[in-house]
């Protein structure tokens, strides 16, 4: 009878003795169930310390930070063997594949995290004296509460048995001229897993930045990847999905101030190294749209997770920044401070409370009706803006305007449940002073009027303005066939659809152009050089004469569709 899979070794003998640590109310252990603990603000929390040897097998948390995506606030640090340094140094959402706070729904091997915040861990992490645990609420002003439970099993520890190590770091914005660092260990032992978090601060895609490992202090790495999402387990791009061993719990999309986080974990492929490893990935992308420049180094925000086992001392490590500098540099303009001055019609405007946060709840009654918010900005910024919404089964569907401009239409807030969300207003020059927010209702989600519902509220949060750094882009005249791809192939997807409306080739770029097939931009090469274009039998030429005008050069191209 075969033992070797997972489930074999379920029906072998085992060795060792059980035992958890947990939250449960002492000393009622079995007549009451308020098991929380309270952290106030700027409080440690610590477990009851585990005696070895021992390896912990399975971690259980949940907290109320998690419902107010302030799970960042929370810092898990774990020591080994009464060790001063500790091995793991994580904020409590990216320990858990999450990141920016929120609670993500995560489905992996080692660790998983529900719809409603249930942070589970199946990391083995074994220890021959002790294990410490604390968590630490660095939030300045709220307390929370965490439920816990620690299980172990005791047992005897080889004496060469590698430690567990997590370890966080973050760069905002990445450094202009050095990779984005995620690992530096010294010692012997082997990777197994990376967390990231990424925030846009331009518009395009931040992912052609290649992995690399240094095992050993090699100067060329031996593990040379092709792309930031290649690493991740993707390809083409990001978008929402959880897997075993990878996934992307969070993807917004290609703007600035879009988010994302990413997880890989090397449960099948661990990378081991016997003196050091170092792990770095680029900060490479492109910009909007990718023929104005590909592959440029960006300045978007990373903050990253290392996972490894490994013996003897890993090196020096950045200290943990604080929770303050550990948040992007967000403008928050809570808009209940307007609603004295807000004005409304269809219904009344009030304050409520949601998830520990106030908002402003219009009752609208008007399928027509409007509301109109001021608001000010402290200060004059170039800027990622985003307005925060609540959706709920009872909510309608909104055209919204910033400053008498409509920034989004047909808005639809329906959803089955009550929760935020945020609507991307896109990259913006915001002066200094007063502004206004308007909403008009264009209707009821047909879904909301089917289940009764009144269809047309609307909750607001906040207008939230992100700082960016300054606009990268590539110098004029060094554009090569990265972004001559990116003209081929908007010009081909052009053609292939006037062909099959006009069944003819089209005589021109202009004819695609003006049958609104072909944006103006690609009238022009990639380094904004006028392309011609003709008709020859029945295929379109394009031919470019390069930067200098002479034909034959490194830079002229001619092709036929």
């Amino acid at each position: 009878m075969p033992f070797n899979d997972m489930l074999g070794r379920l029906a072998q003998p085992m060795q060792g003795r059980a035992g958890r640590i947990s939250s449960n109310e002492q000393p009622e252990w079995n007549n009451a169930n308020f098991d929380m603990t309270y952290i106030a603000p700027g409080e440690t929390f610590e477990l009851p310390v585990i005696e070895g040897p021992a390896v912990i097998n399975h971690i259980w948390f949940t907290s109320h930070a998690g419902h107010a995506d302030t799970l960042d606030m929370l810092v898990l640090r774990i020591y080994w063997d009464g060790s001063h340094e500790p091995a793991v140094e994580v904020p409590m959402d990216s320990f858990f594949a999450c990141g920016h706070g929120k609670k993500l729904v995560v489905d992996s091997l080692p660790v998983q995290v529900s719809e409603s915040g249930s942070l589970t861990c199946y990391w083995r992490m074994p220890f021959r004296q002790s294990a410490r645990i604390t968590v630490t609420n660095e939030h300045p002003s709220t307390t929370t509460g965490l439920y816990w439970q620690v299980d172990y099993l005791q047992l005897p520890v080889a004496d060469d048995q590698p430690y567990f190590y997590a370890r966080y770091r973050q760069e905002y914005p990445c450094v202009t001229g050095r990779d984005y660092l995620i690992c530096q260990a010294q010692g012997k032992g082997h990777y197994v897993g990376s967390v990231m978090s990424i925030t846009m601060c331009q518009d395009g895609w931040f992912g052609e930045g290649d992995d690399f490992f240094y095992i050993d202090g090699e100067e060329i790495p031996s593990l040379q990847g092709t792309g930031s999402e290649d690493y991740f387990n993707d390809a083409w791009g990001f978008r929402p999905r959880t897997t075993h061993s990878f996934g992307q719990p969070l993807w917004e999309g290609y703007a600035a101030g879009d988010r994302g986080v990413a997880y890989r974990w090397h449960v099948l492929d661990p990378i081991p190294f016997d003196k050091s490893l170092k792990l770095t990935i680029e900060h490479k992308g492109n910009m909007e749209p990718p023929c104005e420049g590909w592959y440029v180094e960006r300045p978007d925000y990373f903050a990253s997770v290392a996972f490894w086992y490994q013996t003897g001392t890993p090196g020096p490590w950045e200290p943990l920044r604080s929770y303050a500098e550990r948040q992007l540099p967000w403008t928050t303009i809570a808009l209940t401070d307007s609603l004295p001055d807000a004005k409304a019609s269809g219904g009344d405007v009030t304050v409520q409370w949601l998830s520990d946060r106030p908002i402003v709840f219009w009752q609208n009654q008007d399928p027509g009706g409007s509301i109109q918010i001021p608001f000010t900005v402290p200060k004059a910024l170039r800027c990622a803006a985003k307005l925060g919404v609540i959706t709920s089964y009872d909510y309608g569907v909104f055209d919204v305007y910033l400053d008498g401009e409509r920034i989004i239409a047909d808005a639809d807030l329906y959803r089955a449940d009550t929760s935020f969300h945020e609507l991307s207003f896109g990259t913006r020059e915001m002066a200094a002073g007063p502004h206004t927010l308007t909403l008009k209702c264009r209707g009821a989600n047909e879904r909301s009027v089917r289940a009764g519902g009144a269809g047309h509220y609307l909750g607001l949060d906040a207008i939230k303005l992100l700082a960016l750094p300054e606009y990268v882009m590539r110098p004029m005249g060094k554009r090569g066939r990265e972004e001559r791809h990116w003209i081929w192939r908007a010009i081909s997807d052009g053609v292939r659809a006037f062909r099959a409306i006009h069944r003819r080739t089209p005589e021109s770029l202009q004819a695609l152009v003006d049958s609104g097939l072909l944006g103006e931009r690609y009238l022009n090469d990639e380094n904004h050089q006028p392309l011609e274009s003709r008709l020859e039998g029945d295929k379109l030429v394009v031919e470019s004469v390069g930067m200098d005008g002479v034909r034959g050069t490194d830079d002229d191209w001619r092709k036929e569709w």
